[in-house]
């Protein structure tokens, strides 16, 4: 049995938010600590590729036995920060340190415009770990990926994600269409990423664009999905977990914002700017999720799409300048 204090991190959902949680998880692990996760059933493929995560545990299946046992741990960090999550943390027998959301500065956020932006949200999963730490980000924290059997795009590719949770978050059909005819003329392969929700879509760009597009979405898995962004020259992406990936990863990228906004402190990290493109439609947020409500109309609408392949040929161009 081991000897070095064990710690349970909790944190249930979703892809971009447990990549997120990499640079503590890692750090944690670096400073000596044993380290659990938490976290829905849906994501348990990404938690095992956080740095330092020794065990994962279900929400869904280990909770209750975990409650019971909860002062086999010496400490519980909930980066959750929901009643949810505060209420089951609450009933176990360890030391428990929580991350306390920004509901108020965000509501001001969202109703007031960007007259201030939020901490990025790594600097506050550190602040709510700082009892336990002795430095930050001092840790390796790229996400450690299984091997695969996905065949990737031959040579360099652009990998361009096509979903996102909201309509705030992605572009339409003819939206990405336009802009993946554009992206075709840097002539570089194209893979579409997504899920079983952009396979149709999906299927749709790739018919009528010809052999330089292949569709992935729908086909592969979350990890296999990452595997496609972590190997690209470029990725394209709206607010989303692959996007979150891909800056793990440290990988080109532009990344579209409509309705959500690097503001609210989902910002790709870690920043590398020279490699790292934001696009926004508006200046502030109005959307936490990127869910747009029948008052409001979708900023994602009105995109500057002509803008991607511009700055995509120039980032190529600046990538293989000697």
């Amino acid at each position: 049995m081991s000897s070095s204090p064990s710690i349970l991190v909790v944190r249930l959902s979703a892809i971009g938010d447990l990549v997120l949680v990499a640079p503590v998880v890692a750090q944690l692990h670096h400073e000596g600590y044993e380290v659990s996760l938490l976290c829905k059933d849906a994501y348990r493929s990404v938690a095992l590729c956080l740095p330092g995560v020794s065990e994962v545990h279900s929400w869904e299946k280990d909770r209750v036995k975990i409650g019971a046992h909860g002062s086999n741990f010496t400490a519980v960090l909930d980066l959750q920060g929901t009643s949810k999550s505060k209420r089951w943390t609450r009933g176990l027998k360890a030391k428990v340190l929580t991350y306390e959301k920004p509901y108020l500065r965000r509501a001001l956020l969202l109703a007031f415009g960007q007259r201030f932006a939020l901490d990025s949200v790594v600097s506050r999963y550190f602040k709510a770990a700082q009892t336990l730490l002795q430095n930050e980000e001092e840790a390796q924290a790229e996400l450690v990926l299984p091997k695969t059997t996905l065949t990737l795009p031959e040579g360099p590719y652009i990998a361009v994600v096509i979903g996102g949770a909201y309509a705030g978050k992605r572009l339409n059909y003819d939206q990405w269409r336009s802009a993946i005819r554009e992206l075709l003329k840097l002539e570089l392969p194209i893979a579409l990423v997504g899920g079983p929700e952009e396979a149709g879509i999906g299927e749709s760009l790739e018919q009528p664009l010809g052999s330089g597009v292949s569709n992935y979405c729908g086909t592969t898995t979350i990890i296999e999905g990452m595997a496609l962004v972590k190997e690209a020259a470029l990725v394209i992406s709206g607010d989303t977990g692959f996007m979150h990936a891909a800056a793990n990863f440290k990988r080109p990228l532009i990344s579209l914002w409509g309705a959500t906004h690097p503001s609210l402190g989902f910002a790709p990290w870690p920043q590398y700017s020279a490699q790292s493109q934001i696009i926004t439609k508006g200046r502030s947020p109005i959307s936490k999720h990127g869910k747009i409500h029948w008052w409001q109309r979708n900023p994602m609408k009105k995109f500057p799409v002509e803008e991607i392949a511009v700055i995509a040929r120039q980032m190529l161009k600046d990538k293989t300048a000697p």
